[in-house]
């Protein structure tokens, strides 16, 4: 198994089997500035160095269509009609999308909805009854074939081979893994210390105690299965004291410059994980062009 089946394909091919789930991804009440939630200035815009290296979200969408396609195609050739799932909130499942990088941040969908995703259905969704030799079609069995590292994946399998084949996906997942060790590699820097100090502080004056902004979401106390006055309570008054502290821009800040760094001393590989992107997408295109999608 490829190291980008632990990535971006990974990510899509989740999408084609709708079997993962949205990454974030006495009930105390805020009091004083984080109670208002009165904060006028909009979510942050969040870029990252390694964004332009990466396939973007809109090319993500095009991908995830091209794997459908393919899907579908190979699902009918065995007289199957593909079950293809509801689109996914592409904010979550996108590869760049940072809307969520350093927890949440807008306001409005906080006061709606918590930490959940906007559109997240109250219940978890009951997936649909199919049939053994559907779900076989699909994913496979399994079973080990004739050839080193082959085994029976299905349409699933047959879709990704098709768009991948003499792509070098590795490459192409490489930003990703990058930007996956700049996050981690943030935590630990005094900076971003202090940045998750100075919300901690705000949100115990607001009557909720968390050491950082990765903290509420994980308590189950805080989000369960459904939107409660709590979580939206302890969604608006983190977000409100993520504004007052100044918090993503110093976190944001203080990532850039580790992936600035990267983006020089890995220069040869990320123009490399540009340009087999590249050729990714174009292929998707031309997929999509032929079913006249």
């Amino acid at each position: 198994m490829r190291l980008a089946r632990a990535g971006l394909v990974l990510l899509v091919a989740a999408v084609v089997t709708s079997c993962a789930s949205p990454e974030p991804s006495g009930h105390a009440r805020p009091t004083g500035a984080a109670a208002s939630g009165d904060a006028t200035a909009g979510p942050p815009r969040i870029t990252l160095p390694l964004d332009p290296y990466q396939v973007s979200d809109e090319d993500f969408g095009t991908v995830s269509r091209a794997l459908a396609e393919l899907t579908d195609r190979c699902m009918r050739r065995q007289g199957l009609t593909y079950e293809a799932p509801a689109p996914q909130d592409t904010a979550a499942t996108s590869p760049t999308g940072h809307e969520r990088r350093y927890g949440i941040t807008v306001l409005e969908s906080a006061r709606r909805h918590g930490y959940h995703l906007a559109g997240a259905p109250a219940q978890e969704p009951k997936q649909p009854k199919r049939s053994k030799a559907y779900q076989r079609a699909l994913t496979g069995t399994g079973e080990p074939l004739g050839g080193p590292g082959e085994f029976d994946d299905g349409c699933t399998g047959e879709a990704h081979r098709k768009l991948e084949s003499g792509i070098d996906m590795e490459a192409v997942d490489l930003p990703q893994w990058y930007k996956r060790d700049s996050f981690q590699r943030s935590l630990d820097d005094p900076r971003v210390k202090a940045a998750f100090g100075a919300w901690s502080r705000c949100m115990a004056e607001a009557g909720h105690r968390f050491a950082t902004p990765l903290d509420p979401p994980a308590d189950p106390g805080v989000m369960g299965r459904t939107v409660t006055e709590h979580e939206q309570s302890v969604a608006v008054a983190d977000i409100t004291c993520k504004q007052r502290t100044g918090l993503v821009g110093a976190w944001q800040q203080v990532e850039s410059a580790l992936q600035r760094s990267t983006v020089t001393s890995r220069a040869a590989q990320l123009r490399k994980a540009r340009a087999e992107a590249a050729r990714l997408v174009a292929r998707a295109d031309r997929i999509l062009a032929a079913d006249g999608g």
